[in-house]
């Protein structure tokens, strides 16, 4: 897709969607995501911004379908939903230490994100936000995780602990 609106003939216009991120060639490595969002606008939002610059996404609906992809798919990022239908988006990323995780809600009290710094999040992305800047942050997320770990990424988005 081009990112620009298109003229074709006397029919209607079409939009094309415009790609956020880096532009294409400048990392070779194509990063992976597994978005657990059981809102189905927001997923498909989150999912085609993060493919259109250049993320590989497996989306998943629920936490315990998230539980089951993350183990099969093992994702660079998870970026979970606080509040799922079944599982909580806490209790997910405690049964996935090993697993970078972004939780995004609308949820934004202090305790909510001292909870999520607690169970191993490296970041709280909070709704709503710019999904044209997603793909820009979880790269530099995974980036400060890859230079110093969780606490390096924790100290950038939460601030230092205490």
């Amino acid at each position: 897709m081009e990112g620009r609106v298109r003229r074709s003939g006397a029919g209607p216009r079409r939009l094309s969607a415009v790609a956020g991120g880096r532009p294409s060639g400048e990392s070779s490595r194509v990063l992976s995501v597994l978005v657990v969002e059981d809102d189905p606008s927001m997923r498909l939002l989150v999912t085609v911004n993060l493919e259109l610059a250049g993320f590989r996404v497996t989306a998943a609906a629920t936490g315990a379908e998230g539980l089951e992809l993350a183990e099969n798919e093992k994702p660079d990022v998870i970026l979970l939903d606080v509040m799922l239908p079944d599982l909580g988006g806490f209790e997910v990323a405690e049964r996935l230490p090993e697993t970078p995780i972004v939780f995004m809600s609308a949820r934004t009290s202090e305790s909510d994100l001292e909870r999520g710094r607690g169970v191993g999040a490296i970041d709280y992305v909070t709704k709503p936000f710019d999904p044209m800047a997603l793909p820009d942050r979880l790269r530099e997320d995974l980036e400060e995780f890859e230079r110093g770990g969780a606490e390096r990424v924790r100290v950038l988005r939460f601030g230092p602990k205490g």
